[in-house]
């Protein structure tokens, strides 16, 4: 029986310092059945003549050369739409491959048919191709074999690391991805970390076979994008985007593992905000927070966790901004009790009212109650009937009280207008009155 064939695509532009290096790996594979596509991005040093040799001296080789340069997507994406192996191996130019790196993940994925992608350990190197000392990536598993794809996806996106690899460091099969949404998600492009989207997207349809041999060598030098901290605050707004994307893949069921996911990238973001905050770059870092806060907001908030739609949507829309008209603790738990002690003037009564229906449908208290002076207690009773008259029934305690932040015990809800201190600061959050401005009274 013949191999199957593999087409192992180099995408390079400017890369003649180490580019020899990644070809002889590609050329010195065992496994033979194969075909080296060599993208050349327009470079403008000596990458065209290292290609053109390596090219007359083995007849594997096939070179796209863009005249102008067009991208590092465009250069990937077009490698692999001219792609005719079975499976495809990227190769970046600074990288190289073990001589049994092709043949150990073919052999992988043929003895595991419903796997959608193999991949092995991997090592670091530095620009002179030496082992970097204390920098050794971990064997995920202690033997070759399948890991499941939803298991991998979880721990990639709840620890925003990239357990897998490079695009060196994975084969896969040709037709697994579709080239018209190749680097996107939720229609935006990922800037930084396109490598991780992919094996998401793969994982969401199968396992992926693994073996702990280091197959692949990862070169770490000053031209990547590791060195440049705008890029990294862009790779971190990508991981916000794609733990959301993620979870509607199938990934992160547990609210849980979507917490931690969410608090990992808000953490990553954070320091790299306040790294960056005298420089007029610090823009991705302050969104990624953003998204990151809104969607911990969200998961407190929305009990079902089945969010619609993209966060970055979700985020600039009217429920975040709902949301966040409240100091963000009230989100954070389901409060015993909401309690409200509000003048009797009608429209500070109504309003306490409307918000307890708010509080009420948003799940934020299992019970709602309203404290008066008992002196005013008969009074109140009409007055908060007709309040209730105007909007959905819901169920309201009416109790006597002249010091109502001394009923309950943490935690609870106080429920009052942003200026009124009844509460004395004792309730565990504050919900605002909406509108504000209601008229105030003493307390």
């Amino acid at each position: 029986m013949s191999e199957p064939s593999v087409s192992v695509l180099i995408p390079t532009y400017n890369g003649e310092r180490h580019l020899r290096a990644a070809l002889r790996s590609a050329r010195e594979q065992s496994h033979r059945a194969l075909e080296i596509l060599i993208g050349d991005d327009g470079s403008t040093d000596g990458t065209a003549q290292i290609v053109a040799t390596a090219a007359a001296a083995d007849d594997r080789i096939r070179v796209i050369r863009h005249e102008t340069n067009v991208g590092a997507y465009d250069n990937l994406s077009g490698l692999l739409r001219e792609a005719r192996g079975e499976y495809v191996k990227y190769l970046l130019h600074d990288d190289v491959l073990a001589t049994d790196c092709v043949r150990e993940l073919v052999r992988g994925m043929q003895s595991a048919p419903e796997a959608t992608l193999a991949f092995s350990r991997r090592s670091l190197i530095d620009e002179n191709g030496k082992a970097v000392p204390g920098h050794e990536f971990p064997a995920l598993r202690d033997r070759a074999g399948t890991i499941d794809g939803l298991e991998l996806g979880d721990s990639v996106l709840e620890t925003c690391t990239n357990d897998i690899g490079e695009f060196s460091t994975a084969l896969f099969r040709r037709d697994a991805l579709d080239l018209d949404t190749l680097w996107e998600v939720d229609g935006r492009r990922i800037d930084v970390v396109t490598d991780v989207k992919v094996w998401i997207q793969l994982l969401a349809r199968g396992p992926a076979f693994y073996t702990p041999r280091t197959l692949s060598r990862f070169r770490l030098h000053p031209g990547q994008n590791t060195w440049n901290p705008w890029a990294m605050a862009r790779g971190e707004r990508d991981w916000v985007r794609l733990v959301d994307w993620g979870i509607r893949q199938g990934f992160l069921r547990d609210p849980a593992q979507r917490r931690r996911a969410y608090s990992r990238v808000l953490q990553m973001a954070a320091a790299r905000l306040a790294s960056m905050v005298d420089s007029p770059e610090h823009g991705p870092a302050l969104e990624t927070v953003f998204l990151a806060t809104t969607a911990l907001v969200e998961l407190g908030a929305d009990r079902s966790g089945d969010a619609q739609g993209p966060l970055w949507r979700r985020a600039h829309g009217p429920g975040a901004r709902y949301r966040f008209t409240q100091q963000l603790d009230v989100w954070t738990r389901t409060y015993p009790v909401a309690l409200a002690a509000p003048s009797l003037a009608p429209e500070e009564l109504t309003a306490t009212v409307e918000a307890l229906r708010r509080v009420a449908a948003d799940g934020v208290a299992e019970k709602l109650v309203i404290a008066v002076p008992p002196h005013l207690l008969e009074e109140a009773v009409p007055l908060l009937e007709e309040a209730l008259a105007q909007g959905p029934d819901i169920d309201v305690e009416l109790v006597p009280s002249d010091a109502p932040a001394t009923l309950l015990r943490a935690p609870w809800l106080a429920v009052a207008p942003p200026d009124r201190r009844w509460h004395a600061d004792l309730a565990t959050a504050v919900w605002s009155l909406e509108p504000a401005g209601v008229p105030s009274a003493a307390s």
